[in-house]
């Protein structure tokens, strides 16, 4: 107020030149003065009271709506803080519905898992039962066609014993008949003997009466006959005899082994019936324990489905507390709602009393200019610039937090909107996940149940080839010779690729040595550019604060050149108008300095990421080359595994081929030949070494040339990365001078449209605040309400979907509970019923294997149940392992068969060389143990330094580590904060109204007389809403810029209040 009174004054008296020319003394006006002197020092008490009056006024009114303002701010932001803690709690709750609807899929998923365990519990059940029907009605086949064949046997044996009958009794009837043809015959013999003899004896009487010299001749000779012919009838009935004797035998020994054959089919037959009784009775307790194990199973099931309906309940329990919770939540959001448009309204009432006030102060200014025309038409146009600058002074400040206020509004609405997409984003994405892995689930459900098929089948067909391998087992224990020797040839073998790859290990460790020392290099590199980049950094923060701290005493000096020049109206209105301009100079240097600061900061974030992208890539290139040179490493050793054992198996053939041949030579040789043949095969049996040697070492050395090779690609490739990585550096820099060009022009350019738009947009913010209040207020209700009717129709459909899902599970539980119970017990009958039918006519090796079977099938559906899920990897595994090993086996098995028969005879031969190959594998265990012995010596003196020179390295890199976080840390404190220049008209009110003795005290509890401007600490953020407008305003604190008074000023204000 100083300077418009300062102003009337100088322009009613014209200056003090004009006072002093007017009160000089003259003779021609002396009384005409002194009338003029009380007129005016009259009236200039009054003016002096009116404007003292006015300016308590003005003051009064700037503290009114100061307080006005400070009280919408306070409402505003108690608003905001609603609307916040509203949006938190819907948040709260949409997470709370995320996590029940999360809760709820994993009970459906449980539900699931349930359903599908029970299907595969009730497939293997059917798959077990469908086992057992084929099982039993192969033992029905096996025993329909055991009982044929032994009927068939019985008959065919019957038929044989009743054929020897018949042969026998023809054989007793023929030697009956030849019995009484021999006795007949020898009766008639003796007849005719006795006959012949009577004649004989006749005509010797006769002829010894005639001749008696002759009859004692004939006589001799008769009786000489007599005894031969006696002695032919004698031996030809000891043969008889013996014959009989012998045919008697044979009858008696025919007869006893039908007898005993007989007694052993009784006994057969006995024991098949005490068989088929202990078998029945096995069957019994058999059906007594499948009856109990299926009571078990009744029961496990009954529990399952009481923990199913007990789960079913505690998800209907769930899902009313989930009803409960969303009618609570909902009836949160109707009050919600209601609070929120109760806050409007009230905004709305603020509005329309600062409408009201508005109106009202524009009265009172009103009023304030007539006054001023009334008293005087100088002081009025004085007073209505004044309130002209103060008012757009005013009106500038209210539209530039209307301005921000809006915008930050409008910042908030966007955010709200993208985090209501994003949600809904990845609530789709999230369904859309759930129904993907539903129906991955189903596909890997499905695989594993074919893949336990499929481990089933192929469980079957190992045990039968074990069974198989058992049998063949003898014959194994013969080749325990030759397998030792080939797996000591393996062991040697193994040795050796042991040794080519520790070599490449070595080779390995070398190379990361190598590349690690390189990373160090180019990380130092970048370490010292990112020196630079900051030093770079640092310099222009100082040249900023140079400007700021120029800019700083431009403004002080243009404070000066306002102090000097409120003498004059016309050059004050023009001097504001320069400082303001001044200002906005100052400000857009300001924003133009943080800027440019920031994009700086940008460039070095985007640099550091990229370095660190770079990094991550140069890690998993070292990764890949690593598992690259690894899986080289494993495939040379498994194709030089392959290629031995191929070698071995074909030295092993030709050596048996060998041995056929030399023991078939042997046969036909001597003894001495064989001496030279084992020198032959020893002399023979060294070069074959010897060569076997020198390919291992050709190979290793191929080994170690390929590794060269691979060393050298990989130096190649590093190399490239090098220059690949120098390149994009050189890139990287050109693209950061492009861009520094590229947004100096956008600053350019952004300049002048802002110089442009700033014009527009102050005739377009008023309408586009109420359209755009009315259309985010619209379009909050329309998505309130569109989330609302969403989540109903969502959890309608839900609860339905669950009652439906519910029930569907229970009617098909209750119905399967009963289908099982019902085809359990009519299966069990039909077993029991078939079991007995069958069981009486079974043989007791097909029971035996029955038994082993059944057993088996119920252990293995046990392990099943038991170890399905855990054991499927490791059956793969062994199936794959024992699958090779098999087919080994019975191409073995195949060969053996057919040397068995030549390795009986070649076992004497093979006992002299196993003894040959013992002292040799002795030799080969020495030779071993001395390399043993060599690889476990004591370390060298330079390996245990570069070992230490390592460990060194690795601590220096880790503290270099250690420093790079702690720098980073650092780097990530506040920075200070630039503000813009104070608002000149405070500062100028502030120093003026240091020497009033009347002035208006201020009003306590006020918000506008908290701020302190404090030259020591930095200066706070431009931020307008919250200042008050002090351009009429008195000082505000004693710690303000300007603390010590004017003299001049004070002597004026002495002058002007006391005339």
């Amino acid at each position: 107020m100083a300077t418009p009174g300062m102003s009337w004054q100088q322009h009613y008296y014209g200056g003090p030149a004009a006072g002093a020319a007017k009160f000089a003394p003259s003779p021609a006006a002396a009384q005409q003065a002194g009338h003029s002197m009380d007129y005016s020092q009259d009236l200039h008490l009054k003016m002096s009271k009116k404007i003292a009056q006015l300016t308590k006024v003005i003051y009064a009114l700037n503290t009114k709506n100061d307080e006005h303002e400070s009280a919408i701010q306070a409402l505003k932001d108690a608003h905001e803080e609603e609307i916040q803690q509203i949006l938190a709690e819907t948040r709260e709750k949409i997470l709370q519905y995320k996590s029940k609807v999360t809760e709820e899929l994993d009970l459906k998923r449980k539900i699931q898992v349930l359903e599908a365990s029970l299907e595969d519990h009730i497939k293997m059940k059917q798959q077990a039962l469908t086992e057992f029907e084929a099982y039993k009605h192969r033992v029905e086949d096996m025993q329909l066609c055991a009982e044929a064949q032994h009927v068939q046997r019985i008959v065919t044996m019957s038929r044989e014993v009743e054929e020897i009958r018949r042969k026998f009794e023809e054989r007793l009837r023929s030697f009956g008949q030849l019995q009484v043809q021999f006795e007949k015959d020898k009766r008639l013999a003796l007849e005719d003997l006795r006959t012949a003899h009577r004649r004989e004896i006749q005509e010797l009487l006769k002829s010894q009466q005639d001749h008696s010299a002759s009859v004692s001749k004939g006589q001799e000779k008769a009786e000489e006959l007599h005894r031969v012919e006696v002695e032919t009838l004698n031996k030809t009935l000891e043969e008889l005899r013996l014959e009989r004797k012998k045919l008697i035998e044979d009858y008696e020994g025919k007869l006893n082994k039908a007898q005993s054959f007989y007694e052993h089919e009784l006994d057969t037959l006995k024991r098949s019936q005490l068989f088929t009784a202990e078998s029945l009775q096995a069957s019994k307790e058999k059906e007594a324990d499948l009856r109990k194990e299926f009571q078990g199973q009744e029961a496990i099931l009954r529990k399952t489905i009481g923990k199913l309906k007990t789960e079913l309940q505690m998800v209907q329990d769930e899902a009313g507390s989930l009803r409960d919770k969303c009618q609570k939540l909902q009836i949160a959001l109707v009050t919600a709602e209601n609070n929120v448009q109760v806050l409007q309204k009230q905004l709305d009432d603020a509005k329309e009393g600062e409408m009201d006030l508005l109106s009202k102060h524009k009265e009172v200014e009103s009023e304030l200019a007539a006054a001023r025309e009334r008293l005087q038409q100088q002081a009025s146009d004085l007073v209505l610039k004044a309130s002209h600058i103060g008012m757009l002074q005013a009106t500038q400040m209210t539209q530039e937090v209307t301005i921000k206020d809006l915008e930050s509004e409008k910042s908030r609405t966007n955010e709200r909107l993208s985090q209501l997409e994003e949600e809904r984003a990845f609530l789709q994405s999230k369904t859309q996940s759930l129904d993907e892995e539903q129906r991955q689930q189903i596909l890997e459900l499905e695989k594993k149940v074919n893949e336990a098929k499929k481990t089933q089948q192929e469980y079957y067909e190992m045990e039968l080839k074990n069974l198989q391998n058992r049998l063949e087992g003898e014959v194994a224990q013969l080749n325990e010779a030759h397998s030792k020797t080939l797996e000591e040839l393996a062991w040697k073998h193994h040795m050796a690729i042991e040794a080519v790859h520790s070599n490449a290990v070595k080779d390995k460790k070398k190379l990361q040595a190598e590349l690690e020392e390189q990373y160090k290099k180019e990380k130092l590199n970048l370490e010292e550019d990112k020196s630079q980049l900051q030093r770079e950094l640092e310099n222009l923060k100082e040249e900023l604060e140079d400007k700021l701290n120029t800019a700083n005493q431009e403004i002080g000096r243009l404070q000066d050149l306002v102090r000097k020049s409120e003498q004059g109206l016309g050059s004050a209105e023009g001097l504001i108008a320069s400082l303001q301009d001044s200002q906005e100079r100052l400000q857009n240097e300001l924003d133009l300095t943080k800027g440019r600061l920031k994009e700086t900061k940008d460039a070095l974030l985007n640099v550091e990421g990229e370095l660190e992208q770079e990094r991550q890539q140069h890690e998993e290139t070292l990764a890949v080359m690593k598992e690259e040179e690894k899986l080289r490493v494993d495939r040379m050793a498994h194709d030089l595994e392959v290629k031995w054992t191929e070698n071995l198996r074909q030295e092993c053939s030709k050596l048996r081929e060998e041995l056929r041949l030399q023991h078939e030579e042997d046969k036909k040789s001597a003894m001495s030949q064989l001496l030279q043949l084992k020198e032959r095969e020893k002399n023979a049996a060294r070069d074959s070494w010897q060569k076997k040697v020198e390919d291992l070492l050709n190979q290793i050395s191929l080994l170690k040339q390929n590794l060269e090779m691979q060393l050298s690609q990989s130096q190649t490739s590093l190399q490239q990365l090098q220059a690949q990585f120098t390149q994009e550096r050189q890139r990287l820099t050109q693209e950061l001078e492009e861009l520094e060009e590229q947004h100096q022009q956008r600053h350019k350019s952004l300049k002048e449209a802002h110089v442009l738009a700033f014009q527009t947009m102050e005739e377009e913010k008023e309408k586009e605040q109420r359209a755009l209040e009315n259309h985010l207020q619209q379009k909050h209700s329309a998505e309130l309400q569109s989330l609302k009717d969403a989540h109903r129709e969502s959890m309608e459909g839900f609860r339905i979907e669950m009652e439906q899902e519910l029930q569907t599970l229970r009617f098909e539980l209750e119905d399967e509970g009963k289908a099982m119970l019902a085809s359990l017990r009519s299966e069990l009958n039909h077993q029991h019923a078939a079991a007995i039918d069958l069981l009486r006519h079974s043989h007791h090796q097909e029971l035996a294997a029955a038994k082993m079977e059944l057993e088996r099938s119920v252990d293995i559906s046990r392990r099943q149940s038991k170890e399905h899920m855990c054991r499927i990897t490791d059956l793969q595994e062994e199936l794959r392992h024992r699958e090779h090993h098999i087919s080994d086996l019975d191409k073995e098995v195949q060969h053996l068969h057919e040397n068995i028969s030549a390795l009986t005879k070649e076992l004497e031969f093979k006992g002299k060389e196993i003894l040959r190959i013992r002292s040799e594998s002795n030799q080969q265990m020495r030779l071993e143990e001395m390399e043993e012995k060599y690889l476990m010596r004591e370390s060298k003196p330079e390996d245990i330094q570069m070992i230490t020179e390592l460990k060194a390295m690795l601590t220096e890199r880790d503290q270099v580590i250690k420093k790079l976080i702690q720098k980073k840390k650092n780097d990530k404190s506040p920075t200070n904060r630039f503000v813009s220049v104070p608002n000149l008209s405070a500062l100028e009110s502030g120093g003026v109204g240091n020497g009033h003795p009347n002035r208006l005290a201020p009003i306590p509890n006020s918000p506008v007389h908290d701020t302190e401007f404090n030259s020591s600490k930095p200066l706070p953020q431009p931020v307008p809403p919250k200042e008050p407008k002090t351009f009429l305003s008195p000082p505000q604190s004693e710690a303000s810029p300007v603390a010590s008074p004017d003299p001049q000023r004070q002597e004026w204000f002495a002058r002007y209040f006391t005339f």
